[in-house]
């Protein structure tokens, strides 16, 4: 029997670049960990198990007393994956919730510099500051053979080991402490529709960060155009690229302040969606018991429903227009260095909205299976019966 699973996050194209060294890696303090503990221990690859993406994460989510350790290896393009945004995530706000924090332990495999930066925007980036991490940038380099890396492995399954003792002391404490707030509580507690109506409160906030998102997309857009009309009336007069070189500084000069307002929002959002998930997850889940039991908070359910499909359909939106904004700039941005950095931003503006959209994406997964079927204003119905 399989006494504990480990979890390696990491971008198969780095691993390609370093010749599959990265999994190496992943797998070589594995091994150690056994050596040291003498326990199995299964280790969650993409690469290898069918069972990563959704799967792992209900492994994390029904039996985290079962979970030794979850890696991300940090490079510049983990942060630039949607997936490996979204596994991070949840793993953090899954630990977090008991105190189980040391079961993370980030490995500092390529040079990041915005983890070094206090006043990044990137939350995610921000959070695992407060971690401390093993720095792997020049190990990568050493032989797989050499005394420098096995030591290196050595140490990294040895944190492993003491972190899972350090969490197994506050593991045993979190069913007494969770026994005594439910006592303490039971009576004054909110109902179930106070809990509702608290959901909806807090989703009412999410549109508006939106609607900004929205209004500085459709002036990216503008701005965008009007570069378009500037290039086409300098090539028609002549003027040639030093003509184009001209518009392209000044593009990205008015492109600054919208592109840097939506990389901003864009972790408003995913802060504000990640710190209502795994309550919404709870209430939708809840949902057809209420019902059955309760068959008037029906409505309530449906029109809660309906909140998320509309904010969700409103992130897709704002996620296909910034991300044809960027294929009808790549002409632009191949051409000018002083585009590159703007648009770099940009992208990285959208990946933050890619993994938030995971997370409603979810959360929609989830209302379907309810099978609630709740009629729109159409009088078109939703789901299955219920």
């Amino acid at each position: 029997m399989i006494s504990s699973q480990g979890f390696w996050s990491y971008v198969h194209n780095d691993d390609h670049v370093e010749g599959g060294r990265i999994i190496r890696l992943a797998r070589d303090v594995v091994g150690q960990y056994r050596m040291l503990t003498g326990e199995d221990i299964r280790l969650f690859l993409d690469t290898d198990d069918l069972e990563w993406g959704d799967q792992w994460r209900k492994v994390i989510d029904s039996n985290l007393s079962s979970v030794a350790f979850f890696i991300p290896v940090m490079t510049p393009r983990y942060f630039m994956s949607p997936e490996c945004r979204r596994e991070l995530s949840f793993f953090l706000r899954q630990t977090s919730d008991l105190g189980l924090k040391e079961l993370l332990l980030p490995l500092h495999y390529v040079n990041v510099p915005a983890l070094y930066n206090e006043n990044t925007e990137d939350e995610l980036i921000k959070l695992l500051g407060t971690f401390q991490w093993e720095d792997w940038r020049e190990l990568r380099f050493s032989d797989v053979t050499s005394e420098e890396y096995r030591r290196g492995v050595a140490k990294l399954a040895e944190k492993l080991v003491e972190a899972n003792k350090r969490a197994e002391v506050i593991a045993v404490s979190v069913p007494e402490q969770i026994d005594e707030v439910h006592i303490d509580s039971e009576d004054s507690s909110p109902g179930f529709i106070d809990t509702l109506a608290d959901s909806e409160e807090k989703l009412t906030k999410l549109p508006e960060t939106l609607k900004t998102l929205t209004q500085d997309m459709l002036q990216i857009g503008q701005i965008m155009s009007k570069a378009t009309d500037d290039v086409q009336r300098g090539d028609a007069q002549g003027k040639g690229f030093a003509a184009r070189l001209i518009v392209a500084r000044q593009t990205a000069t008015r492109l600054s302040e919208p592109i840097e307002r939506i990389y901003s929002l864009s972790n408003v959002y995913a802060s504000q969606l990640h710190s209502i998930d795994s309550g919404f997850h709870i209430i939708i889940e809840q949902a057809p018991i209420e019902i059955k039991d309760n068959p008037e908070v029906k409505q309530k359910y449906c029109t809660f429903f309906d909140t998320i499909r509309q904010m969700a359909e409103a992130s897709n939106t704002a996620i296909d227009s910034t991300q044809r904004m960027l294929n009808a700039a790549e002409p632009l941005e191949r051409a000018s260095r002083d585009l590159r950095p703007v648009f770099r931003r940009l992208k990285q503006g959208l990946v933050v909205l890619l993994e938030s959209s995971k997370v409603t994406s979810e959360w929609l997964d989830l209302i379907d299976a309810t099978g609630l079927v709740c009629k729109d204003s159409t009088n078109q119905t939703k789901g299955a019966d219920s």
